[in-house]
């Protein structure tokens, strides 16, 4: 079973109210919302809408409601003010129901069939096979895996897909430098991770191209920038790079030989981390394996003439087809495919194999205008995509001292960075767990990392950009993943000391009208809605948030003086003890959802 207790409550507090305002000849649906004013009651409804059909003032008609509204057994009083209809709930009258809900009912847990029969397929992760990720996959690795648990919570058929980037120009770059200055140097000779290898020649090839760069505009007269000089016959490095790519393409057994020692040296590398990090996926492509899709693709679309030979050659799609300018080269002079051909026949081969509702990519907002041009193409060419095409675009993650680059090697690979908050939060552990045996400790500080580096990854909605705070991401206070993990460590707590104490005890609800019980209350009733709307919108922040205001109002419940459980009257301790249990099952549900370890001490 999986019910939104808040969104069926609502529903029928809103059902006699909407049957007043219709019978009057208003047409509008009606339903209550949370006021947006503190201290107004706990559900609105603004009647000056309705002004011209009751041909009243708005204070007249909100009068007129307050008995339809009042009539629930679970409002408490109701008040006109100022043209609103405000309810108050017994919250001691729904406090058994409630609590039931939050204990037994998946749809506490943010569970629902509210994309039932929606098939999607998420693209995320797609790495390049030249260089380990880094803080920036962390982020799509994370909003992709997370987005896929929210959808599937919400009833949808979800295919999680990793298109791995094994070919192209910045492969060969590493393969280059690998061949000229690699020495048949090994993971297990050098010592290093395998990725973190590849990734080294690829920020060698960088090091040395920028050399023989500034040599050569020291002794020509001709100017040139970066770009222009790699793809010019000047460029040594360029021209090995280029040719290793058309051998590649033409499937050189030498080449190719070199490319699957790296490729499979940097995808080992990364299996170890998408293990760390709880990433996985239901199947793996490889832009090697989809490339030729693209390129018979366009090869069609050209005798088709929905393509034309440009001037210098290249394969291009007129972009005013979608309502843009210019044009979009689709296969090269000669004869070399691009990013966006292998993603016209890899999008076209999963519309084939899973006849999907939407298909989702999980990439930065660098990439916005090739996403554009992407879909205005696949709808081109096959109308029935229309609308099915989404671009979950996100922000960049920067550090303190600005953006990362890979090529020159400042970035902050995922391995160390989760490396340095364990050792961060092992470091607190030493101090604030004494008592523990090196194991378990390990295993503590781990969890606290990963919570953390999720949690503030995810905390911020996509489309924003902003900093990584290392030292903030696994503090115990604020909106953190260790903050929530606290919470329910403490009720976890309370509950082992109470044991069972309040077992036979009749519960006195009665204690959950205090404030603090009704904060409590409203935020775990409030979660199912924010996860529908997470998994609708794509927006995991909303989850992140709801899980900290349950864990929030948790915290002042706990620490307040007249809501305690041990030692309180028996009837008071039940009812506090199942409100604990709720927060604790909650808790663990949006855990599940967030992919964090839920630690019964801290």
């Amino acid at each position: 079973m999986a019910k939104d207790f808040f969104g069926e409550l609502i529903s029928q507090l809103s059902r006699p109210l909407q049957e007043s305002i219709h019978a009057a000849g208003g047409t509008d649906d009606v339903l209550l919302s949370p006021p947006t004013r503190e201290g107004t009651g706990d559900l609105a409804l603004a009647c000056h809408r309705y002004a011209r059909v009751f041909r009243k003032a708005p204070q007249a008609i909100a009068e007129d409601l307050v008995d339809v509204a009042q009539a629930h057994p679970f409002v408490l009083n109701v008040e006109a003010v100022s043209g609103f209809l405000n309810l108050r709930l017994d919250w001691s009258a729904m406090g058994p129901d409630v609590l039931t809900w939050a204990l037994h009912d998946d749809g506490a847990l943010g569970f629902s069939q509210s994309l039932a029969g929606e098939k999607v397929v998420i693209e995320y992760s797609s790495p390049n096979t030249n260089k380990p990720q880094h803080l920036g996959h962390c982020r799509n690795n994370i909003l992709g895996v997370t987005l896929a648990r929210i959808m599937s919570a919400a009833g949808a058929s979800v295919q999680r897909v990793n298109l791995v980037n094994d070919r192209g120009i910045h492969i060969c770059k590493s393969m280059v430098a690998y061949r000229r200055f690699g020495e048949g140097v090994t993971p297990e000779s050098s010592g290093k991770k395998s990725d973190h290898l590849v990734g080294d020649f690829y920020v060698l090839f960088d090091q040395k191209f920028k050399e023989e760069y500034t040599q050569w505009q020291a002794s020509s007269a001709e100017t040139l920038d970066k770009d222009e000089y790699f793809n010019s016959d000047h460029s040594a490095l360029g021209r090995e790079t280029r040719d290793m790519l058309i051998a590649w393409e033409n499937g050189d057994e030498e080449v190719r030989a070199l490319w699957t020692l790296m490729n499979h040296w940097c995808e080992s590398g990364f299996a170890q981390t998408y293990e760390r990090l709880g990433v996985h996926f239901d199947k793996i492509d490889h832009e090697s394996e989809t490339y030729l899709l693209g390129k018979d693709i366009v090869a069609q679309g050209y005798q088709d003439g929905r393509f034309r030979k440009a001037d210098n050659g290249a394969i291009v799609f007129d972009l005013d087809h979608i309502g843009l300018e210019g044009e979009k080269a689709l296969l090269r002079a000669n004869g070399t495919s691009v990013y966006t051909t292998q993603d016209l026949g890899t999008a076209l081969k999963r519309f084939e194999e899973y006849n999907f509702d939407r298909m989702i990519y999980v990439v930065g907002n660098e990439q916005d205008h090739h996403f554009r041009v992407l879909f205005g193409i696949l709808e081109f060419l096959k109308p029935e995509l229309s609308g099915r095409m989404q671009h979950l675009s996100y922000g960049m993650v920067e550090l303190p001292d600005g953006k990362m680059k890979s090529r020159e090697g400042t970035v902050v690979d995922a391995d160390d960075l989760m490396n340095e908050l364990q050792a961060a939060s092992l470091a607190a552990g030493l101090e604030r767990w004494p008592h523990l045996d090196a194991s378990e400790l390990n295993d503590r500080a781990e969890a606290i990392a990963l919570s953390g580096l999720k949690f503030f990854l995810l905390k911020y909605a996509p489309a924003t950009t902003f900093i990584f705070d290392r030292e903030r991401s696994i503090s115990l206070e604020g909106e953190t993943g260790a903050y929530c993990q606290y919470a329910y460590a403490r009720a976890t707590s309370v509950l082992s000391k109470l044991g069972e104490a309040d077992v036979g005890v009749e519960p006195d609800y009665s204690a959950l009208m205090h404030p603090q019980a009704i904060d409590v209350l409203k935020a775990l009733i409030s979660f199912p809605s924010q996860v529908q709307i997470a998994a609708s919108e794509g927006k995991p922040s909303l989850v992140t948030k709801a899980t900290f205001e349950i864990a929030k109002s948790f915290a002042a419940f706990y620490n307040h003086k007249e809501c305690r459980v041990l030692g309180a009257e028996p009837g008071l301790m039940a009812a506090r003890a199942q409100l604990i249990r709720s927060v604790r099952r909650v808790l663990s549900g949006a855990f599940d959802l967030l992919g964090i370890a839920a630690l019964d001490e801290m």
